[in-house]
């Protein structure tokens, strides 16, 4: 193939690295590529678009997500869980980083995200490269259980060459029911960063393969990160010797060839994180330091033994997923919830579910998550004619924080949804079952509203 941009490379990629559910909020560029992927339904905000696509991931779909930096701003909630949680099917996240500033109100650097938990990003540095990272991200999240990010940045947006592409993948993952692994809880939490530790240390001896045969060892070194085709022309005229980068973490071996190093010069594009990544291998790892210990205190969290009729009646009905919400329920006393991501995401979580194939699960929220981003994403459901099954527990606001009210209108919807009420003190474990059941053989999106 000849003259093929760098967006519709990378769009080539996930669709023959076997990508199958995309989401976007529109923002430099990134629509291009969603568009490219055959997108239809833009989402209500990159918060609900990152929530879907791991929904779509959690249910065993290959899946993307796509927006401009700032826009992981506002996806850095469920973004930042889910690099704790992990994935089941792959998950990928291109992010288009505006560096020149052409149509974003600021320059922001989304490596920065990096020093939260680590992982696997990509930056590629021309067309075919763009091509291949994007074809085996999906496999690469899959082996190390973790989104894999892409980061896209003006000079490489510009790029057009020929391409060569590869045979198409097709996979799917079967359901994984796993509260450890997949509900963001206080009481998970030592486990899910023991089990981030491992994955981080597997992907450095990926890395570590991945760059076997770059280093040649010179006095004077020109490391360039992702693409950079105009500002290291001068340099090379100088005999430097260059070595490519395309991913963080760096390879171990970049140690060696920093300390025989004369010169060295770093090229890169936005903040100058690449350059202090790579001070960061000299430091003497004698002096340590100490940030303070991480004391086990799950077994110091209260149960929630306050709704045990409704989740005794959830068990009894079995639907596919019971997805989450934080709240004093998201731990109860029969370990019900099969998923939560973050504050306000079990409708987009959801609707990932129902887009890859999945309609008969239960969502429950409470009335604050739900008033907080929940009503947003039940509008992009609506949209996208997925019927849910929403149960919100109306306790009076934020109950864990003191009842703090949240300002919108709960009971007001659209004429789509159906609606049920039922006071928790007045209503048998029995009732709860039969309008469970109700709720998910309707054809409808229904809402049971639980007044505490």
């Amino acid at each position: 193939m000849t003259d093929i941009s760098a967006i519709k490379a990378l769009a080539f990629g996930l669709l023959d690295g076997g990508g199958d559910i995309f989401t976007n909020f529109p923002g430099y560029l990134s629509h291009q590529l969603f568009s490219s992927l055959g997108g239809k339904n833009t989402s209500v905000n990159e918060k609900t678009a990152y929530e879907i696509a791991w929904g779509s991931s959690f249910a065993g779909r290959r899946s993307a997500v796509m927006f401009k930096n700032v826009g992981l701003n506002v996806a850095a909630d469920p973004f930042l869980n889910s690099m704790l949680l992990g994935i089941n099917a792959g998950l990928v996240i291109i992010v288009f980083d505006d560096v020149y500033v052409e149509g974003s109100q600021s320059r922001q650097d989304s490596r920065h995200y990096f020093n939260f938990f680590r992982g696997l990003w990509f930056e590629p540095y021309n067309v075919q490269n763009a091509y291949d990272v994007a074809y085996k991200s999906f496999s690469l999240s899959e082996k190390y259980k973790t989104p894999v990010i892409i980061r896209v940045t003006n000079p490489l947006i510009n790029m057009s060459s020929d391409l060569k592409r590869k045979k198409k993948q097709k996979k799917s993952n079967k359901p994984v029911y796993d509260h450890r692994k997949f509900v963001v809880h206080p009481t998970n939490y030592l486990y899910q960063r023991k089990t981030l530790l491992k994955k981080n240390d597997r992907i450095q001896k990926y890395i570590n393969g991945l760059y076997k045969n770059v280093f040649v060892e010179t006095k004077d070194n020109l490391f360039v990160f992702g693409c950079c085709v105009n500002e290291q022309k001068k340099y090379l005229k100088d005999n430097y010797g260059r070595v490519q980068f395309f991913t963080y973490p760096l390879p171990q071996k970049t140690t060696n060839l920093i300390k025989k190093s004369k010169n060295l010069i770093v090229l890169e594009q936005g903040d100058d994180f690449a350059c202090r990544e790579v001070g960061n291998l000299t430091k003497n790892l004698l002096l340590g330091n100490n940030t303070g210990s991480m004391p086990d205190m799950s077994k110091n969290y209260i149960v929630s033994k306050n709704y045990e009729k409704l989740f005794s009646a959830v068990k009894a009905i079995r639907p596919t997923f019971v997805i989450g919400d934080l709240g004093e329920y998201t731990k109860d006393t029969y370990g019900t919830i099969d998923a939560c991501l973050c504050l306000g995401s079990s409708i987009g979580v959801a609707t990932g579910c129902a887009l890859a194939g999945y309609q008969k699960s239960l969502v429950i929220t409470g009335d604050g998550a739900y008033l907080h981003s929940g009503k947003n994403a039940l509008m992009e459901s609506i949209e996208r004619k997925i019927t849910l099954k929403i149960v919100v527990l109306c306790n009076g606001g934020c109950r864990v924080t003191g009842g703090q009210k949240i300002p919108g209108d709960l009971f007001d919807q659209p004429k789509e949804v159906r609606v049920f009420k039922l006071n928790y003190d007045k209503t048998t474990t029995a009732v709860f079952k039969e309008t469970l059941k109700k709720m998910i053989d309707s054809k409808f999106t229904t809402i049971l509203y639980v007044l505490m």
